[in-house]
C-alpha cells in the first residue's frame, strides 16, 4: 500500500453562489490539482466574474460541496491554521488590490515577512530578482497611487511568485499587458510546476488560451448561467 500525498487543491461537488449582479455562480464543480498541475479556465465573456480563486483560498464558503487545500477542508480549519495555510498561496487578483497605507515594495514582501522567519534582506533580494524577471528596474517604491498601472500589474506577479508558494492563483494576469508579461509568466509557471507547485489560471484572453507554450494539465471552459466548468481533453502532466 502506498501513501500518496493529498491533492494541493480539490473542489468536490462545489456550487458557488454569485455575490453581486456582475458575478456568475458556479454549479457542481469537481476539480483537483496535484503537485505540478496547471489548470487553465477560459471565461467566455469578458464581463463575467467568478469567485473561483476566493473559494480556492478559503475566503468564501461554497453553497454546497467542499474545497480542500493540502487535504484539509477550509471550512473546518482552525483560524490560526487558515492563516498559516494561506501563507503558502500566491495570487494575482482579478481586481488588483493594494493597501493605500503601505508602499508597493512593503506590500510585495508583506506576506513573507508575516508568515515566515526569513530575514527581511533575503526576502527583498528575492523580490528584486523577480522584479527583473518581470522587467521592473527594482522593487517599486512609493504608494500604489503613485506607481504606473503597468508596473503595479507586474508587481502583482512578483508578489504572487515570491516565496515559492505551493499554490498559485492567476486571475487574468495579462489583461492589457499580454506582450510584456506572457513570456515571464510562462517561465515562472514552468519553474513553479517543476518544484511541485500547482497553478490555477483563469483568463478571458484567447491569446493565453491558444498559447502553444502553456502546456496545461487540464483545460476548462465556463459555460451557462450558473456556470458549469466543462473539462476539455487532457494535454500533459
Amino acid at each position: 500500500m502506498t501513501n500518496e500525498s493529498p491533492d494541493i487543491l480539490r473542489f468536490h461537488d462545489v456550487t458557488i453562489a454569485p455575490d453581486c449582479e456582475d458575478e456568475s455562480g458556479i454549479s457542481n464543480l469537481n476539480l483537483s490539482l496535484t503537485p505540478g498541475a496547471l489548470a487553465i479556465v477560459l471565461l467566455q465573456n469578458e464581463q463575467v466574474r467568478i469567485r473561483l480563486a476566493d473559494a480556492a483560498e478559503g475566503l468564501i464558503s461554497p453553497a454546497q460541496g467542499t474545497v480542500t487545500f493540502l487535504g484539509e477542508d477550509w471550512q473546518t480549519m482552525a483560524v490560526n491554521r487558515v492563516s498559516a495555510q494561506r501563507g503558502k498561496i500566491g495570487r494575482v487578483f482579478e481586481d488588483e488590490r493594494w493597501l493605500s497605507d503601505l508602499d508597493v515594495d512593503q506590500e510585495i514582501t508583506l506576506a513573507q515577512r508575516h508568515h515566515t522567519r526569513r530575514p527581511v534582506k533575503e526576502i527583498e533580494q528575492e523580490a528584486t530578482q523577480l522584479c527583473r524577471v518581470f522587467s521592473l528596474a527594482g522593487l517599486p517604491g512609493g504608494r500604489p497611487s503613485n506607481v504606473r498601472r503597468q508596473d503595479l500589474q507586474k508587481a502583482a506577479c512578483v508578489r504572487a511568485f515570491l516565496g515559492s508558494p505551493i499554490l498559485i492563483l492567476l486571475e487574468n494576469p495579462t489583461v492589457g499587458l499580454y506582450a510584456d508579461v506572457i513570456a515571464s509568466l510562462i517561465n515562472m509557471v514552468h519553474e513553479a510546476r517543476q518544484r511541485g507547485a500547482a497553478v490555477l489560471w483563469t483568463t478571458n484572453e484567447l491569446d493565453v488560451w491558444n498559447n502553444p507554450r502553456l502546456y496545461a494539465t487540464t483545460r476548462w471552459r465556463m459555460l451557462g448561467s450558473p456556470m458549469r466548468m466543462i473539462k476539455e481533453a487532457k494535454e500533459t502532466t
